[in-house]
């Protein structure tokens, strides 16, 4: 199986300095001891402040689960299992992140019903990211309201898709996360994928933040 996320804010270089001497708050760390830098690039960006040099358009909603359980679930009989999904990379027309870039980006997962049945899918999936040093990431939800997706069998009319902050190689300050693996879980169910991140790069690491520009968004069409 292959692996298968925008009020625009401009970053000034003004804050990197503040990151790079390890100036800045606590409030959005998860734990005590993170580098005072990376608390602050943390802290503000959870804001929607101008902190890291990488343009956040829009963060993740304010206390926002990071599991697959849904309030308003698709009807169990009907919703789509994970066993009945297929993975991969990538949106209907193709194209993918620019891990380079110094804004957000989207990274798509379109998923395909492999079944025999018609099945829907309704709300936000689970989304944790691991890195290449083992450390995990589960990501936050954006506000958008879920609707419902019926899928028929082999069709791919649906989607994950994730709004990430990439961080440039060349960009000095800002705390990395370098995924490597993508586990999903399909809204409302309690067993994942596991896919390779395709894409390299790196990821402003805000996982500790309650608001951070690499969020997941409810199922969408694909």
């Amino acid at each position: 199986m292959t692996g298968k996320l925008t009020r625009a804010v401009r970053c000034t270089a003004a804050v990197l300095a503040v990151v790079a001497v390890g100036a800045g708050a606590t409030a959005c760390n998860s734990s005590s001891d993170r580098s005072s830098a990376k608390a602050g690039t943390h802290a503000d960006a959870a804001k929607g402040e101008n902190t890291s040099g990488v343009e956040v358009k829009e963060t993740a909603q304010q206390g926002s689960r990071t599991d697959a359980v849904n309030a308003s679930a698709a009807n169990t009989s009907k919703r789509c299992h994970t066993g009945e999904l297929d993975f991969t990379w990538g949106g209907p027309h193709g194209g993918a992140p620019d891990m380079e870039a110094d804004q957000q980006q989207v990274a798509t997962v379109q998923l395909k019903n492999d079944g025999g049945r018609t099945c829907t899918l309704r709300g936000f999936p689970g989304v944790q990211l691991i890195s290449e040093s083992g450390e995990t990431w589960d990501l936050r939800r954006s506000g958008d309201t879920p609707s419902t997706l019926t899928l028929k069998p082999g069709e791919s009319t649906a989607a994950v898709s994730m709004n990430i902050l990439p961080v440039p190689s060349d960009m000095k300050g800002p705390e990395r996360f370098v995924p490597s693996k993508v586990l999903i879980t399909p809204p409302d169910e309690t067993t994942h994928v596991t896919l390779d991140w395709p894409y390299g790069g790196a990821i402003l690491d805000q996982s500790g933040a309650t608001r951070p520009g690499t969020f997941v968004n409810p199922i969408v069409l694909g």
